[in-house]
């Protein structure tokens, strides 16, 4: 079980950084003026989804709604410009689903040890052409790394290479063979040789005398690199539509996604087709039926509700899971309804059930809020635990709600509840402890202990007035929280 521990963990790891990736290349395209959305489905998240695997289509991971360009980041804890690849699967190759005018993004992160989605991002945003990359990879400028160990998995890594700066520094000098900088706060001096690898790999300068160059900025490589992108004409609904009918499948995918937000009345027919179309990928049918439900057609509504209703022997559960993300994106009552249907029936896979649960954290309402708490009871851990994730996303319009539930609700749900709130505070605790019963009380000590920092000073002064008892436990887990053992591991 320690081994089985142990890959979670690095798994997470690297799930973190990737998803710390995406957002930030997402955040920085629209500092330039972009309009990013996600393309390749869980990019901008870390979600694991142990039993039920999800194989979808290898896509790049951002997609520009208005000018069509398509983004495959890399978030890193080391300054390269590497890839996975595979020489035996060309659907696992480095540029499986890309195209010559797609973008690489590199940007690197510092990982807290204790805490693998505590990231800080300590370089540019860094964009590299997959048409230069391809080039180089084919005149060998390339270098190609094996696994370590059975862990890091059977894939090996192509490496683009690459130098960047220590520090933030001015570029003091750009030579045939070398680049010297100058840090700006230590004046100390660092020299750069572009020739590698006893000479078969030469290095091109990407900046210039002059230049003010971040820490771990790459300022020399073996394909053009740049922090700064210009805008591009905008593309119509027309060019999506376009490519609904590609050969290509990660261009299907990508259409009907794009499709969702930039058109409906004209790729309305093209949508249907491509949702109806049984020799169709089904996650591009899923993507299609999704551009249609969101304007409340009933041919996407049918097409989504029959995946998630019809029994497993009809539709695989990953097919289920898939829709029930899918759903999870449109922001409709509907489909919030439909979550629910799934999350209460008892008859449904327990992944599938807590897929469930973890959607409706899309949904800040008090439908959703009352039908995660029920699962606080009775439900298989699995689910109470996505439940009560998700009932964290959206407790903070929802704590008038959850305070009445907690209080007047069944006891039993009240572990869950109590978790919520503790994380979330912005009510008066004192207020509760008024004519509480033995177990609300000693759920109000836990919420005020874990959630001390959560809540005003007074007002949890004030609890020492009202109820010394629960006062005095939440004192004993403030103690106990602050203390250096709190967080402290046996291995």
């Amino acid at each position: 079980m320690a081994n089985n521990f142990k890959s979670d963990d690095s798994f997470l790891r690297k799930l973190a950084v990737g998803a710390a990736g995406t957002n930030t290349t997402i955040n920085r395209l629209k500092v330039m003026g972009f309009n990013p959305i996600e393309l390749e489905r869980g990019s901008t998240g870390f979600k694991i989804w142990k039993k039920i695997k999800i194989k979808r289509v290898r896509v790049p991971d951002i997609l520009c709604l208005n000018t069509g360009m398509r983004f495959e980041s890399r978030g890193k804890t080391k300054l390269e410009i590497s890839m996975s690849h595979s020489l035996n699967d060309p659907k696992r190759a480095w540029d499986a689903g890309m195209r010559d005018d797609d973008l690489v993004s590199i940007v690197v992160f510092e990982q807290n040890d204790n805490s693998p989605i505590d990231l800080k991002q300590i370089s540019p945003v860094h964009f590299v052409g997959v048409k230069e990359m391809r080039q180089a990879f084919v005149a060998g400028q390339v270098s190609i790394t094996h696994p370590k160990g059975v862990e890091e998995g059977s894939e090996i890594r192509v490496m683009w290479t690459c130098a960047g700066a220590n520090q933030q520094s001015v570029v003091t000098a750009v030579e045939p063979g070398r680049i010297s900088l100058t840090h700006i706060t230590e004046a100390r001096k660092q020299s750069i040789q572009l020739s590698r690898s006893k000479g078969r790999i030469t290095l091109l300068p990407q900046v210039n005398i002059g230049d003010t160059v971040e820490t771990n900025q790459v300022v020399a490589a073996v394909v053009p690199v740049t922090t700064e992108l210009r805008l591009p004409t905008s593309v119509s609904e027309a060019y999506f539509i376009d490519k609904l009918a590609s050969v290509n499948l990660s261009e299907r995918y990508a259409a009907a996604k794009a499709l969702r937000y930039r058109g409906y009345t004209a790729a309305k027919p093209m949508l249907k087709a491509r949702m109806i179309d049984a020799d169709e990928d089904i996650y591009v049918q899923l993507e299609a039926a999704a551009a249609l439900a969101v304007y409340d057609d009933p041919n996407g509504w049918e097409f989504i509700e029959n995946k998630l209703r019809r029994p497993v022997m009809t539709v695989p559960l990953e097919t289920q899971l898939e829709a029930v993300i899918v759903t999870s994106e449109i922001p409709k009552s509907r489909s919030e309804q439909l979550l629910v249907e799934v999350l209460r029936d008892s008859q449904r896979d327990d992944e599938l059930r807590a897929g469930a649960a973890w959607a409706l954290g899309q949904f800040a309402s008090t439908t959703s809020a009352t039908a995660l708490v029920d699962t606080f009871n009775s439900s298989p851990l699995e689910i109470k635990v996505e439940a009560a994730r998700a009932l964290l996303r959206i407790a903070e319009p929802q704590i008038p709600h959850l305070i009445d539930l907690l209080r007047n609700g069944n006891p039993a749900k009240r572990d869950g509840i109590s978790w919520v709130l503790a994380r979330t505070g912005k009510f008066k605790p004192s207020d509760m402890v008024v004519g509480a019963d033995e177990n609300l009380r000693k759920w109000m000590s836990y919420i005020i202990g874990y959630g001390k920092d959560k809540f005003v000073r007074g007002d949890v002064e004030a609890i020492c007035h009202t109820d010394p008892q629960v006062y005095f436990a939440a004192s004993v887990l403030w103690q106990i929280v602050a203390s250096w053992i709190n967080d402290m591991r046996d291995y």
